[in-house]
């Protein structure tokens, strides 16, 4: 449940970190369609927005306008087929898709798309092996074959470490492209500490540093350093299903999970069976959960709650991605928990089933 890691995906190209002067022109053509319409779109809060559309003659399209800042756009034909993801500046730009393969659009005309296209290719190569070692553990679990599967997952997490060496090679090699800082927020900013995404954020050069994705790194990396392991939590206040309010520090005394999830995250979903087990268990001991909810809709969200029968604390600004607890924590993919001691203190973050399990047995023993 990633959102940004789902955004790389969809995404092709990121922009230059040349400063835009120019106007733009994309030239577009796309095989087996003779009539109809394109849109470009702009992502706002993960929903694309119609910016311009255009009729298709004979096959062919042209968008022209002028970019104040180079920005992230998306190409869609008619009502449903998106075709092409760019990272639009003041520059010629020329698309070629088909009809019957519109995931074989090529975009040429932008420098910035051949920096990440060479590390698309990698992320793209890493995720095969990823899902294939993902079934490899599934088909040796359900068989039986714990050695097997053992296998795959001390695999799985040897690919997963060499992604992270990769991107991080690859932004300090690139540090100077928009493109790096990409990559760094949407790769490197969940999987490294603080400090050390500090440190890659103060190596992007002042020609960059108006970038909306280098100001993202720079203050996810001032966030993370406040929910650091040992700091006192950043409190926050935010209101149940009924719409009272609840103040994370009124928990003081006990310690407590703080569990980001959503009725619409299935691993979160899939998560909870094995959290209120855990809390069956030591919540008469003086463990509590206060669940913040990155739903929507209420009606979704307090029924999940009842499904999954999730008796412990709730509250939720039913702001999705921008709510401001999470925001707060910088989280940036779900489920995301952090454990605190009795006084607020952080403990650990992103425990999940044995890990958490493990915890709470040393905080809680027999």
């Amino acid at each position: 449940m990633r959102k940004l890691l789902a955004i790389l995906v969809f995404a092709l190209t990121v922009y230059s970190c040349q400063t835009a002067k120019d106007e733009f022109s994309i030239k577009g053509s796309i095989a087996g369609v003779e009539t109809g319409k394109v849109y470009l779109q702009k992502i706002v809060d993960g929903r694309p927005q119609d910016v311009d559309t255009v009729d298709v003659v004979d096959g062919k399209f042209t968008l022209k306008g002028k970019m104040e800042t180079a920005d992230f756009r998306v190409l869609r034909l008619n009502e449903q087929d998106y075709f092409a993801q760019l990272f639009l500046d003041n520059s010629k730009i020329t698309i070629v898709a088909y009809k019957d393969s519109l995931r074989s659009t090529k975009i040429t005309g932008s420098p910035s798309q051949d920096i990440f296209q060479i590390y698309l290719t990698e992320f793209e190569r890493l995720t095969k092996q990823g899902n294939e070692l993902q079934q490899k553990y599934q088909a040796a679990m359900m068989s039986g074959n714990t050695d097997e599967a053992k296998k795959a997952e001390i695999d799985f997490k040897a690919m997963t470490d060499n992604m992270t060496v990769f991107t991080k090679n690859f932004v300090k090699e690139h540090n100077n492209s928009v493109v790096a800082a990409y990559i760094a927020l949407v790769q490197l900013a969940n999987r490294i500490d603080g400090a050390e995404l500090d440190s890659i954020a103060s190596k992007f050069p002042a020609e960059i540093s108006t970038s909306e994705y280098v100001i993202k790194v720079k203050e996810m990396a001032e966030n993370m350093k406040k929910t650091a392991i040992g700091a006192v939590a950043p409190d926050f206040t935010m209101n149940d299903p009924e719409g009272k309010p609840v103040q994370l520090s009124s928990l003081r005394g006990k310690v407590v999970l703080i569990d980001f999830w959503a009725s619409w995250c299935a691993p979160c979903r899939q998560e909870n069976p094995n959290v209120v087990k855990l809390y069956q268990k030591y919540n008469a001991k003086g463990f509590e959960i206060i669940g913040v909810s990155l739903d929507r809709g209420k009606e979704e969200w307090v029924q999940a709650i009842k499904d999954d029968q999730l008796s412990w604390v709730h509250v939720s600004d039913l702001q999705f991605w921008q709510n401001a607890a999470a925001r707060l924590y910088s989280v940036e993919a779900i489920p995301q928990t952090y454990l605190l001691d009795k006084e607020g203190k952080i403990l650990a973050k992103g425990l999940r089933s044995e890990q958490l399990a493990e915890k709470l047995n040393e905080l809680f023993p027999e």
